[in-house]
């Protein structure tokens, strides 16, 4: 499953909370303290970037000086949860002039929280780009005076509405012939005794898309029913059959 964070905090290396963003209220406002106390104070940053404290999973990396500290109170993706630390670093960075530490924490901690608030929704993570956030939020942060980076250039809005730029997506695709073909595949999974006793049964999709499409023009699907509904006429019109399958015993069991 995604991240599904609760909370998310920066601090730093004394266990200050420079800022911090709660998404959920499953978790109360001080989850922070057992952060510092089990983990900060006791010399145990360096073991494992994953710890479990009184049932809440902490997933913290640190940058430069500062420590982000991601909260969960579920079972969560803790690969997801990094690469969104990392992303969400990169996005920082182009908007500090590549600098990110506590004093451009500091700087830009008003700009930090409007970014927090629209790559992260409900503790799921959004879009990171930043070509697409820089069209939403024109705030230029407070560059570093240590910064060696030279300042990005200003891309004009229009141009990049036009061409539709993302992060995903190159630019300049052209095709002979405009074709999209979407596969939804399905599994079922049917574990059974030998006595006949259903162990475990599940149902398993995804849809599958290969788009061959020129540009980013706008694409609207429609689903209907019609071939369901034939298929099933179809098969009320066949006599039934028995099927075989093979259980856990190598045993054939009969199934109308």
């Amino acid at each position: 499953m995604p991240v599904a964070a609760s909370a998310i905090y920066f601090l730093n290396l004394r266990g200050d909370v420079l800022i911090n963003r709660l998404y959920r209220d499953d978790v109360g406002g001080n989850m922070v303290d057992a952060f510092r106390v089990h983990i900060m104070q006791t010399k145990e940053l360096g073991t494992c970037p994953v710890r479990q404290i009184g049932g809440c999973s902490f997933f913290y990396m640190r940058i430069s000086n500062v420590y982000i500290v991601i909260v969960v109170s579920s079972n969560a993706n803790v690969a997801c949860a990094f690469k969104f630390v990392v992303e969400a670093v990169s996005l920082f960075k182009s908007y500090f002039g590549g600098a990110f530490d506590e004093d451009a924490i500091r700087n830009n901690f008003v700009l930090i929280y409007e970014l927090l608030d629209e790559i992260m929704d409900f503790g799921y993570p959004q879009n990171l780009s930043p070509e697409i956030l820089k069209l939403y939020i024109t705030q230029e942060g407070v560059r570093s005076p240590f910064s060696s980076k030279p300042a990005d250039k200003s891309v004009p809005n229009a141009t990049l509405q036009v061409t539709g730029a993302v992060g995903w997506r190159r630019e300049g695709l052209v095709y002979k012939k405009n074709e999209v073909f979407l596969d939804i595949v399905e599994s079922v999974n049917l574990l059974m005794s030998s006595k006949g006793v259903v162990l475990r049964c599940d149902v398993t999709g995804k849809v599958l898309m290969k788009c061959f499409l020129s540009g980013m023009p706008d694409l609207k699907l429609g689903l209907n029913d019609k071939i369901g509904l034939e298929k099933e006429s179809e098969l009320k019109s066949r006599p039934t059959k028995r099927y075989s399958c093979l259980d856990d015993t190598d045993e054939l069991v009969d199934i109308c």
